[in-house]
């Protein structure tokens, strides 16, 4: 009994501790982990979070067809299509049409004898032969300068000039006169006129004289926004010229005429009409061969880098800027019968008018190869006349 005394204490006192040692094992804080497996878990958790949150950034817009056109061209396909080549007679016909010019300038010569299905014709054969379609154009001003109208397959009657038309029945017959020489270019395939004439005159001795609308700034920008307009409607792009503004200046395809004005005087008369038509739209500016000292002394404004950067910085135009025809009498002269192709597209022109395609484009690759006229240049005029086809349908 005595025994039995001291037993059962003792069994108390073994169990006590057996459940104290169980109580504190189950509060034993587990060890860390190693650090290689929390940076694993914890890059796990980020890129869940990241997954799981939702895409604000906004998509890459997409190319346009313009774009997308010039991303897929060659280095050749591109030289072409900076090109607005004369019309060739038919024997010299298949070397320009491998040389895939941008666009093709119609001439008197090319509608005589011809109804309006035959022009068509012509026109459409052109552009299934074309990889890039063709932007047609021709100089259609009415009155002195009729290249389609003064054929009587084609119509009747020229077309007035606009100061002519204007005389007979004020804005409805120039509106009338301006929609119906559209209309009848776009029946023929022909998406550009080199029309209308922006420079002012009012001195009949004036060589422009005749084929400006007058001499009235203010009503002179009247005629060129609208006439734009009209154009336009009818399926037609226009080209303001002479910019920056004939003046009295002598005809520069006989030779080269110079231009004393100041800056300050073309922007307070001369070019008011030019930045109607700017501001109206206008998808293209057809620049002189003046050497216009305001701007840039010395040297043909279509050659000029000085015109072309007031033409875009000053006065806002993004569209084409195309060049008088580089085979006339004042670049001759100037050049001394080297290609002006080169020098054009340097200064800032995006179309070349142009007689012998094959050597200006022999001249441009050269300059483009050699590095005096960048790629990005180039692209930046393939893109613009791209863009103008776009506009007008033809891309599609």
């Amino acid at each position: 009994m005595k025994a039995m005394k001291w037993i059962i204490p003792g069994l108390f006192l073994v169990l006590g501790i057996l459940g104290l040692c169980f109580f504190l094992d189950t509060q034993r804080v587990p060890p860390p982990a190693p650090p290689a497996i929390e940076k694993e878990e914890k890059e796990e958790e980020a890129q869940k979070d990241e997954s799981e949150r939702p895409d604000t950034s906004s998509p890459e817009p997409p190319l346009s067809l313009a774009q997308q056109r010039l991303s897929e061209m060659t280095l050749e396909e591109k030289l072409g299509q900076v090109f607005l080549v004369r019309c060739p007679l038919a024997e010299d016909r298949p070397e320009v049409e491998a040389l895939a010019p941008g666009g093709v300038l119609l001439f008197g010569r090319d509608f005589e004898g011809k109804d309006a299905a035959q022009v068509k014709a012509d026109t459409e054969s052109w552009q299934q032969n074309a990889r890039t379609p063709i932007l047609f154009a021709v100089d259609e001003e009415g009155g002195t300068v009729c290249r389609v109208s003064g054929n009587p397959g084609l119509r009747a009657e020229k077309f007035l000039s606009p100061r002519q038309a204007y005389a007979q029945g004020g804005w409805e017959k120039v509106e009338q006169d301006t929609r119906d020489k559209s209309a009848l270019l776009n029946a023929l395939g022909i998406r550009l006129n080199l029309a209308p004439v922006a420079d002012l005159s009012d001195d009949p001795q004036d060589f422009i004289y005749s084929r400006s609308f007058g001499g009235d700034a203010g009503q002179v920008a009247q005629f060129v926004r609208q006439a734009v307009g009209w154009a336009r409607q009818e399926g037609v792009a226009s080209a303001l010229k002479h910019f920056p503004g004939y003046g009295s200046n002598v005809d520069t395809h006989t030779g080269l005429s110079w231009d004393s004005r100041t800056l300050e005087e073309l922007e307070s008369r001369d070019l008011i009409p030019f930045q109607a038509g700017i501001q109206m739209g206008a998808a293209c500016v057809l620049v002189s061969h003046n050497v216009v000292d305001g701007l840039e002394s010395g040297v043909p404004a279509s050659l000029s880098t000085q015109t072309y950067r007031y033409l875009r910085e000053k006065m806002g135009f993004s569209g084409v800027a195309i060049t008088d025809d580089l085979v006339m009498g004042a670049i001759r002269d100037y050049c001394g019968g080297e290609s002006a192709a080169p020098q054009a597209l340097m200064a800032g022109a995006d179309l070349l008018i142009v007689s012998d395609l094959p050597t200006d484009y022999a001249a441009l690759r050269q300059a483009v190869e050699e590095g005096r006229v960048s790629m990005e240049r180039l692209d930046e005029a393939v893109l613009r006349v791209l863009e103008l086809k776009e506009r007008l349908g033809l891309l599609s």
